[in-house]
């Protein structure tokens, strides 16, 4: 067994190799070469020019045994902004785990970005009641906090709101819809910690993928929310803006589920989510049929304390589901 590291699929047949092999480990995503290319070279691009996305591989041999991915982030933790790594697309051959793989992967992915030292943590973001989680605890991870995942059965109305109180970002961009630097956008608030991000990151992520569409709705304060129908679900998988905006926003939503008669409606809201009393107040509860909660875990590279955090913006759309 060897592990190696470097620049993510950094030729055609590291690509596609990577490809099949994340299908095997992740069959609802089921992505194709233009996705991945899509992701590593569009989105890539805008990440870090300075910071590669990196792939940690164990192999057997010849043979692609174990992946764990990671890719850089800027993040505001209480008022200052930090540089993070986001693990993702981790995982061992269905052959081979049980066999302490996944932790030897681990360490040695760690233990390289220790060396590298780019960032102050890696956060990730596993389903609460996976083995994922305890593997990522007994290798030097820590519980940062749970994130809820809320529900709500789309019945009917009682106010009708229309999408002609809304504007759909999908013929336009996040720039001229008002999107602005923070996602928290409406507040000043710099308490509140998350992802940070651009409008041209939100137009490549949500306008322009290569094999999904999303439903983009904007108001005129600049709150927005982006929706995924999947099957008879709709994951609401980012919002942002003024609490006005975004509870405006979510009602909208509510009465386009019932007129598409979709199942449920599924949203994150942690406890100490920025925007929960919006999302709370528009009738979402704690748990949903068609997703699970979320344990947040980081791993410290840079930093000596753990990370903790006050207030939180953080939504589906860092994990998305399928």
């Amino acid at each position: 067994m060897t592990f190696r590291f470097g620049r993510l699929a950094s030729t055609m047949y590291e690509r596609l190799e990577l490809q099949r092999f994340h299908n095997l480990l992740f069959k609802n995503t089921d992505v194709s070469l233009e996705w991945f290319s899509w992701y590593l070279d569009r989105i890539g691009q805008l990440m870090d020019p300075d910071i590669e996305t990196r792939v940690y591989t164990a192999y057997d041999g010849d043979k692609l045994v174990g992946i764990w991915c990671v890719e850089p982030k800027d993040f505001s933790v209480n008022g200052k902004k930090i540089k993070v790594g986001r693990c993702f697309s981790v995982g061992t051959h269905p052959d081979y785990r049980r066999q302490g793989l996944f932790g030897d992967l681990s360490k040695f992915a760690i233990d390289e970005e220790r060396q590298q030292g780019e960032y102050e943590y890696i956060l990730g973001f596993p389903q609460v009641g996976k083995p994922v989680v305890e593997a990522h605890l007994k290798v030097g991870w820590e519980h940062v906090q749970r994130i809820e995942m809320y529900g709500l059965k789309p019945t009917r109305p009682t106010m009708h709101f229309s999408l002609m109180g809304v504007m759909g970002i999908n013929g336009s961009t996040f720039a001229e819809n008002g999107y602005s630097y923070q996602p928290w956008n409406g507040t000043d608030d710099a308490t509140v910690s998350g992802f940070l991000t651009t409008s041209d990151y939100m137009d490549i992520k949500w306008l322009q993928h290569p094999d999904h569409h999303y439903i983009c709705l904007s108001t005129h304060d600049a709150s927005y929310a982006v929706i995924k129908p999947y099957a008879a679900v709709g994951h609401i998988l980012d919002v942002g803006g003024g609490h006005f905006g975004v509870r405006y926003l979510l009602d909208t939503i509510k009465t386009l589920a019932y007129r598409h008669k979709w199942e449920e409606l599924t949203i994150w809201c942690a406890d100490n989510e920025h925007l929960g009393d919006a999302i709370r107040a528009a009738g979402f509860t704690p748990g949903a049929e068609h997703g699970l909660s979320i344990d947040m875990l980081a791993v410290k590279i840079n930093a000596t304390e753990p990370l903790k955090m006050d207030r939180v913006h953080l939504q589906m759309g860092l994990e998305e589901i399928y």
